[in-house]
């Protein structure tokens, strides 16, 4: 019978002193007594934010060490509690709700346990050693540290694998240390053996075992042996003495039991070097178990056998880097010496996570042979912020190797240690002047955090609470225009299929939310089996394509959907929040202040505020001003921080609808002191962004530099500030300091906050750069947003993208636009697409008309060219018609490239060649977009009026290029270019005249007719148009007589220069189709074997298995497109005998 827990003594003999012991370890947050310090207090000088000066000789394990690795009796630091002794009520409630966990477990699986521990095939001493403990583990009759094993088996098997840990808690406090490790000890002997399935087949029964001596098979260490061990190395000596002795006669033929008890005592060395020479003959699917060793040995040759036992060393030096606690304990033990091996861990194939604690080893080793191995590594990820570390722990050391270093990471290094002086106590900066304390603006000299009791109250002026009502306000969908018809129709490139089921049977099984079914597939169901069943139907655990499938629900059954819709949101909002957009109501504006906190779901918070202001803030008023507490700190700074987004008079109304009092409250609160307005903690700035390092401020005006004070004040603002949330200070600092001044320094933090390994933390360093950035941090930054993903940094590069939509130029968003057609990446492709849109609804034009204004000028002369001036010699730069660069010295010859500048050349020459350069790095950018749009331009027949062209493509200095070239046409099929003089002509050269407001297109052959022969007279053009081959045949007979044919993987891929895109991965990675766009439908391709989204090459050959397009018919443009795709494909008969290719049509 499993009973309550009613007793705290611990009633198991001999465990007293260990109980007392161990109790506060196991159950209250430890700390450790600090190492000796580094350095002697009031000794050195502050580097990166850190004391240096004079070491201490001695080399002594970093605390951190010991923290993260594992405890080694007589060694490492002895717990030391930091809550109420045992006999407080506090530490009395602790331990019994651990032990009342212990008691759910023992309920929840005491079906299992007993038909385990009754099973007829199990020992019966075992089962009755099971049974004692579980009926003696609170008064201590007939437990034994076996019973204790036997019930750690059963009970904490899958699916209770997380209550082991717990379990071991459980018995160190009841029974000691000793216990603990005798019931380990056991536990490697026992096993379960399975049996039979019971009748449902939904699991298997067991019964208890005597494990094989050999035999490893699911033996679990895990933490709980690392638990055990900590408490064992917590022993007094004699204790500690009298548990190895305890534990000595369990070891002998089992290698299990050998293996555990040399991990749990470290102190036994001869253990530890008999199991490292008997691991040779385990079996080496067993090996892995062999690591624990690394956390008892005490010299590299010990490590090397271990990492010997594996085939290659790369596996060996990944399985060692999966526990980083092993590694941890090894350096502790072997100390000096050890760098070598930590350094080859760094270069293996280790997590982001284990190759920065690998990094910082080396640091914190605080040997010669540390610093250079991490030295060596300069440029590395994650190196860096250990360098510094390091320098700051020994400077002298860091002069002495840094001199010798090579490469420009260690010469910067070397500036920064330049900017300090080993004997001085004060820090100055080496070049300029300082300005005065006295002349300091006063925000810069006292920022308003320095006086916490002025603020603290973070700008809350109206002290008085109101006991406010909000109305009533039930959710319900608000659409705007034509948005409902766009979320039902959403295009899916896959419609649902169903196989051998029918919608009633897949329609019932999401109502009881069992069976086969995918949200995608719901959200197509008929609407009279549906609607009924969504009031009830379980939040579902997975959404494929959730957004667009929750948002159908949404659109096709309005109130009906709602609560299932939100259910879904909110259990997973991540991707899907933006379907709650139309949705409004006041339990929706509760969730949406809660999101404001959310740095992924801002953005869309911000968005649904801005939707429904005028609701949404008659919901807040209430919380803004009622009892003091968490919501009414949120609602209080989100209807300030809605103020400044330009709802001042919408959140002042909502206000004053609660009385004359409520709305002058409101007033008060969103007209306080902008600079109060401040979080209860202030963040701290990093070591690594050391104020004295940074590029020097100037105020306007002057030429003193600004005290590194000022400067840490400045790296406060922007850490205050999100890019949806810009503390006030900064725009007073943007005023004092020049624009491009402080964007220079931004990019500096921004630069160092990478080289740290970009900690989350410190995110605020990008928000900084589209805060203040300019047209060079968007060109600087875009290149990283691209290589980003390539880093698994998908978050970063969002962030990214809002930093160059924040900085608005139209240089940033000229890079956006690139970035939403180009990039590789369709999640962060398509987020660049939303910004573009959401700017252009801004500006109220079409996401291809404000491309067509982005576009940039690259500082070109109205004709389209530009002079580069060396003094003697001058180059003028212009363009052919595919925009690749000509370059035409003042001699009249022609030249790939402006040249590099010579010795007699100008001053200026360096900074125009740099012009140059820039303008090359743009023009790359900007190049292939604009030849692909306007492709696609006559593709889709995208229509201009001519003003329009005039106005943004032929009169801008680059476009001109490319409209130049091209044949267009009005509505009317009258066909024309643009002459040099950039009016409309006929092919004969003489005027046509087209109205401004006439519509007009990029000719498409296809529909040129016999007029096309007029034009064949035109340059060379940037993509094919006139001499574009045009198809006419059946589209369907083509598409057919391809099917069953086979063609090499690289000619499929190669449509995708035509625009054609993978399928989105499905089942381990497989793709089996292509799809493109035509007017409004769908090309698919489909083959087998098909590609993998990680080696898309993996099969040389693939089978054409259908070809079709969705809709009834195309246009002739849309068929001729086609079929010139198709035309590129090279096919062969399949001949048989190619296992390969095997594959119905």
């Amino acid at each position: 019978m499993i009973h309550r827990s009613r007793s705290f003594a611990p009633p198991y003999r001999g465990a007293g002193r260990q109980f007392r012991a161990v109790l506060n370890w196991a159950y209250a947050t430890t700390s450790y007594r600090n190492q000796p310090p580094d350095f002697p207090a009031g000794v050195g000088v502050l580097f990166y934010g850190r004391r240096v000066g004079a070491r201490q000789t001695g080399w002594q394990v970093p605390a951190l060490w010991w923290r993260r690795g594992e405890a080694f009796h007589g060694r490492s630091p002895q717990p030391r509690s930091t809550r109420p002794r045992a006999s407080t009520k506090a530490a009395v409630t602790a331990v019994a709700a651990k032990e009342a966990a212990i008691d759910d477990l023992l309920v929840r699986t005491a079906g299992r346990f007993g038909e385990t521990v009754d099973h007829p095939e199990s020992n019966s001493e075992l089962s009755a050693a099971a049974h004692a403990f579980v009926d003696g583990r609170f008064s201590g009759t007939g437990v034994t540290p076996t019973g204790a094993a036997l019930t750690l088996t059963v009970v904490t098997d899958q699916p209770e694998h997380k209550m082991r840990v717990p379990f071991v808690d459980f018995v160190i406090g009841r029974f000691g240390a000793v216990f603990a490790a005798e019931m380990l000890a056991e536990a490697v002997g026992v096993e379960l053996v399975t049996r039979e399935l019971v009748p449902d087949r939904s699991r298997t029964r067991h019964s208890l075992g005597v494990r094989d001596p050999d035999d490893l098979r699911n033996v679990v260490f895990g933490d709980s042996a690392s638990r055990v061990r900590t408490a064992l190395a917590a022993l007094p000596a004699d204790d500690y003495a009298n548990a190895v002795d305890r534990l000595a006669p369990q070891r002998g033929a089992r290698i299990g039991c050998n293996l555990l008890t040399s991990f749990l005592f470290p102190t036994q060395h001869e253990w530890v070097a008999a199991d490292i020479a008997r691991s040779q003959t385990v079996h080496r699917y067993y090996r892995s178990y062999c690591y624990y060793l690394l956390a008892s040995v005490d010299s590299v040759e010990s490590v090397e056998k271990i990492l010997a036992l594996e085939e290659t060393r790369d596996h060996a030096i990944w399985s060692t880097g999966m526990s980083m606690n092993f590694v941890y304990a090894l350096c502790a033990n072997i100390g000096p010496g050890v760098e070598p091996f930590v350094a080859e861990l760094f270069e293996g194939n280790l997590s982001a996570q284990h190759k920065k604690w690998c990094a910082g080893i080396l640091g914190e080793i605080d040997t010669d042979s540390g610093f250079e191995h991490l030295v060596s590594r300069l440029g590395s990820k994650y190196i860096e912020p250990a360098v510094i570390e390091a320098i700051a722990r020994s400077p002298e050391r860091a002069a002495r190797l840094l001199a010798d270093a090579s490469g420009p990471e260690a010469e910067r290094l070397r500036r920064d240690l330049e900017h300090v002086h080993p004997e001085s106590a004060m820090r100055k900066r080496v070049s300029g002047t300082t300005l005065e304390s006295s002349d300091v603006p006063a925000l810069l000299r006292d920022p308003p955090w320095l006086d916490r009791a002025e603020s603290m109250d973070r700008g809350d002026v109206r002290e008085q609470v109101f006991r406010l009502e909000s109305p009533p306000a039930p959710l319900r969908v608000a659409w705007r225009g034509d948005e409902q018809r766009q979320w039902a129709e959403a295009i899916d490139v896959y419609v649902p299929y169903l196989g051998r089921r029918d919608w009633p049977e897949v329609v019932a099984a999401f109502g009881r939310g069992t069976g086969f079914w995918s949200l995608h597939e719901i959200s197509y169901a008929p609407e009279h089996l549906l609607r009924p069943v969504l009031s009830y139907a379980p939040t579902p655990r997975y959404a494929y394509r959730g957004a667009i499938s929750l948002g159908r629900l949404l659109a096709r059954f309005e109130g009906d959907a709602l609560d299932f819709v939100l259910r879904a949101v909110l259990a997973a909002p991540a991707g899907q929040a933006q379907v709650l957009l139309p949705v409004v109501g006041g339990q929706l504006t509760t969730t949406m202040l809660e999101w404001l906190g959310k740095k992924s779901l801002r953005p869309v918070a911000f968005e649904w505020f801005d939707r429904h202001i005028d609701s949404a803030t008659s919901d807040l008023v209430p919380l803004a001003l009622g009892r003091t507490g968490p919501s009414r700190t949120l609602a209080r700074r989100a209807l300030c921080t809605l103020a400044r987004r330009g709802h001042r008079d919408a959140v002042v109304a909502a206000g004053r609808s609660y009385g004359a009092p409520a709305g002058a409250a409101i007033v008060d609160i969103v007209d306080a002191d902008p600079l109060l307005a401040l979080p209860r903690h202030i963040p701290v700035i990093p070591d690594w962004l050391d104020p004295a390092l940074l590029p020097p401020l100037t105020l306007q005006g002057e030429r003193a530099q600004l005290p590194s004070d000022a400067i840490r004040t400045i790296c406060t603002m922007f850490s205050l500030s999100r890019m949806d949330e810009v503390y006030a200070g900064v725009d007073i600092v943007r005023e004092l300091v020049g624009h491009p001044e402080l964007a220079k320094f931004v990019w500096d933090m921004f630069e160092r906050w990478l080289r740290a390994g970009a900690p989350e933390a410190q995110s605020w360093t990008l928000d900084a750069l589209g805060i203040v950035g300019d047209d060079d941090t968007a060109r600087q930054l875009t290149p990283l947003i691209r290589t980003w993903p390539l880093q698994s940094a998908h978050r970063r590069a969002a962030m990214g993208l809002e930093a160059l939509a924040m900085i608005g130029s139209d240089a940033a968003l000229g890079h956006l636009w690139s970035i939403s057609q180009s990039l590789r990446f369709p999640a962060l492709r398509a987020k660049a697409d939303k910004l573009i849109h959401r700017i252009a609804d801004e500006l109220n034009l079409t996401p291809l008309e404000l491309a067509d204004r982005l576009v940039p000028n690259l500082g070109l002369d109205a004709d389209g060219t530009t002079t580069f001036d060396y003094g003697d010699r001058t180059f003028t730069l212009t363009f052919d018609h595919e925009l690749r660069i000509v370059v035409e010295d003042n001699d009249g010859r022609v030249r790939d490239r402006v040249p590099r500048p010579g010795r007699t050349d100008s001053d200026g020459a360096r900074e125009e060649y740099r012009r140059y350069t820039d303008l090359r790095k743009d023009l790359e950018g900007v190049r292939t977009e604009l030849v692909s749009r306007f492709e696609k331009a006559m593709v889709n027949q995208r229509r201009w009026t001519l003003s329009q062209v005039r106005t943004h493509l032929v009169g801008h200095p680059l476009t001109w290029h490319l409209c130049s070239a091209l044949v267009w046409s009005t509505t009317d099929g009258r066909y024309f270019r643009f002459s040099e003089l950039r009016r409309p002509v006929g092919p004969d050269g003489r005027d046509i005249e087209v109205a401004d407001g006439d519509l007009v297109v990029v000719a498409h052959p296809a529909t040129m007719g016999d007029s096309l022969g007029s034009w064949t007279f035109m340059p060379e053009q940037a993509f094919e148009q006139v001499r574009r081959e045009v198809f006419r045949t059946d589209v369907a007979a083509e598409m057919a007589a391809l099917e069953g044919r086979k063609t090499t993987t690289d000619q499929l891929l190669a449509l995708g220069e035509r625009g054609w895109k993978r399928e989105d991965p499905q089942d381990k990675g497989a793709q089996i189709s292509l799809n493109k766009r035509l007017d409004s439908a769908t090309a698919v391709i489909m083959a087998f074997p098909g590609f993998n989204v990680s080696n898309p090459r993996m099969w040389g050959e693939q089978k054409i298995v259908h070809v079709f397009h969705s809709g009834l018919e195309l246009s002739v443009i849309a068929a001729s497109e086609l079929l010139r795709d198709l035309a590129m494909l090279e096919t062969e008969p399949i001949r048989g005998d190619e296992p390969d290719l095997r594959g119905e049509p």
